[in-house]
């Protein structure tokens, strides 16, 4: 546990963030309707930004326990 999640869980996440960027990215460059902003495209986009989300809150924030060396 890396930053307090499983690591299937976190792997699972970024995959599926990874594949919808891919396919819009598809989308976009294949152009025609759906690269002008088409249903398909936006549901994608809010797909990603959804993965986005939950990769925030399931990885909590953990304040940094190393001391700087830079202190004088």
């Amino acid at each position: 546990m890396m930053v307090g999640v499983r690591p299937v869980t976190l792997a699972t996440l970024v995959w599926v963030y990874v594949a919808i960027r891919l396919i819009h990215v598809a989308v976009y460059l294949r152009g025609g309707n759906a690269a002008k902003g088409g249903s398909v495209r936006t549901i994608l986009y809010v797909s990603g930004a959804l993965v986005t989300v939950i990769l925030i809150v399931v990885t909590p924030w953990q304040p940094s326990t190393r001391v700087s060396t830079l202190a004088a």
